[in-house]
C-alpha cells in the first residue's frame, strides 16, 4: 500500500489546543499532589530506600505493553502492518489518548493510521472497533478470574472486603446505563449511531477472527499483554520500594483503575486514577506513605513519559505521512 504525503505542519489553533492540554494535565498533577503534600518526608525515605533495579525493571515492562497493543492491532487488521512502526503508533497515541478524555485520541489516531496504510474509514473503524471489543473483554474475563480465583487468597497481607462490591458497581452501573438510554430518545439515537458505525462493523471483523485461530490467539494474546504489562509494572514498583511480594494486589488495583480511567473524563484519568491506585494499595495493606510514592511512580513510568516520548513520535509519523 502507497504512502501518502506528509501531512502539513500544525496550525496555530492546533499548537494553542495543545499548549491548553498540557496545562489542564499540569492543573490536574497540582490537585493530585496537594491531599498528598503531607506524606512527603516519608516518601522521601521510601524513594532514598527504593531498589533501582526493580525501577529499572518496572520502565521496561512499562515499555512492553506498546509491543502487545502493536500485536493485537495487527492481528485484527485484515492486512500487512509492519510492527516496528505500529509500535510507535501505539507510543504516540499514547499522547493523543491522555489529552482526551476517555482515550478518545488514541482511538482516533489508530484509524487515522490504518487510514493512511489504504484501508477505507469503515474498514479502518471497524479494525479499530474490533482491537477495543478484544481489549475490554480480555480485560474484563481477566479482572473476574483475579476475584474470583485469586483477590480472596492473599496472604501475605489483609485481604481488602471490597473486591466483590467492584463487580456489584458494575452491575449497577450496567442497569443505570440500560435505563438511561431507553428513557432517552436522544441517547437512544446516540446508541443506534454507535451501533451503525462501530459494533457492527466489529461484529463483522469479528466473525472473520474467529474463522482464522492463529489471528484470534494473537489478538486475545495482545490485549492480555497489554493488561499484565499494567500488572507487572506495579508489582516491579512494589518491589523497588520494598515492599514483599504481591502480584495479587498489583494486578487487581491495576485492573479496577484501568477500567476507571477509561471511564473517568479527565484527560489520562488524572485524579481518579491515582486516587483509586492508593486507595487500592492501601486496602491490601500497603503503607501510605509507600503507596503513593509507588503510584507516583507507576504513573511517571506508564503515563508521563511515555506520553512526553509519544508526542516526538507522533510529530516524526505526522512528517512521514503515518497519520
Amino acid at each position: 500500500m502507497s504512502e501518502a504525503a506528509p501531512a502539513p505542519r500544525p496550525t496555530r489553533r492546533s499548537r494553542h489546543l495543545r499548549t491548553a492540554a498540557w496545562v489542564l494535565l499540569c492543573l490536574g498533577l497540582v490537585a493530585v499532589a496537594i491531599p498528598l503534600a503531607k506524606e512527603v518526608p516519608a516518601m522521601v525515605e521510601a524513594v532514598r530506600n527504593g531498589d533501582p533495579l526493580w525501577a529499572a525493571a518496572a520502565a521496561v515492562l512499562a515499555a512492553s505493553g506498546y509491543f502487545a497493543a502493536a500485536l493485537s492491532l495487527r492481528a485484527c487488521a485484515p492486512g500487512p502492518l509492519p510492527f516496528l512502526r505500529t509500535t510507535r503508533v501505539q507510543l504516540a497515541a499514547s499522547f493523543t489518548g491522555t489529552v482526551t478524555p476517555a482515550s478518545v485520541g488514541s482511538l482516533a489516531l489508530n484509524v487515522r493510521y490504518l487510514s493512511k496504510r489504504g484501508m477505507s474509514t469503515a474498514l479502518a473503524t471497524g479494525t479499530v472497533a474490533l482491537q477495543s471489543v478484544v481489549q475490554a473483554t480480555t480485560h474484563v474475563v481477566l479482572l473476574a478470574l483475579l476475584v474470583a480465583l485469586g483477590a480472596g487468597h492473599e496472604t501475605t497481607t489483609k485481604t481488602p472486603g471490597w473486591e466483590r462490591w467492584v463487580l456489584v458497581a458494575v452491575l449497577v452501573l450496567l442497569v443505570a446505563s440500560a435505563i438511561a438510554v431507553l428513557a432517552s430518545t436522544r441517547l437512544r439515537a446516540r446508541l443506534a449511531t454507535v451501533f451503525r458505525d462501530d459494533v457492527l462493523p466489529a461484529i463483522r471483523h469479528l466473525s472473520t477472527l474467529l474463522t482464522n485461530p492463529r489471528r484470534l490467539a494473537l489478538a486475545v494474546a495482545g490485549a492480555a499483554g497489554t493488561t499484565l504489562s499494567s500488572a507487572l509494572t506495579m508489582w516491579a514498583c512494589l518491589l523497588a520500594f520494598g515492599q514483599p511480594s504481591r502480584p495479587v494486589a498489583a494486578a487487581f488495583t491495576t485492573m479496577v483503575a484501568g477500567t476507571l480511567a477509561s471511564a473517568a473524563p479527565t484527560p489520562g484519568g488524572v485524579g481518579a486514577v491515582e486516587a483509586a491506585l492508593v486507595a487500592g494499595l492501601v486496602s491490601f495493606g500497603v503503607p501510605t506513605a509507600v503507596a503513593v510514592p509507588t503510584v507516583l511512580f507507576y504513573r511517571v513510568v506508564t503515563t508521563w513519559v511515555p506520553v512526553m516520548l509519544g508526542s516526538f513520535q507522533l510529530r516524526s509519523l505526522s512528517r512521514a505521512g503515518a497519520v
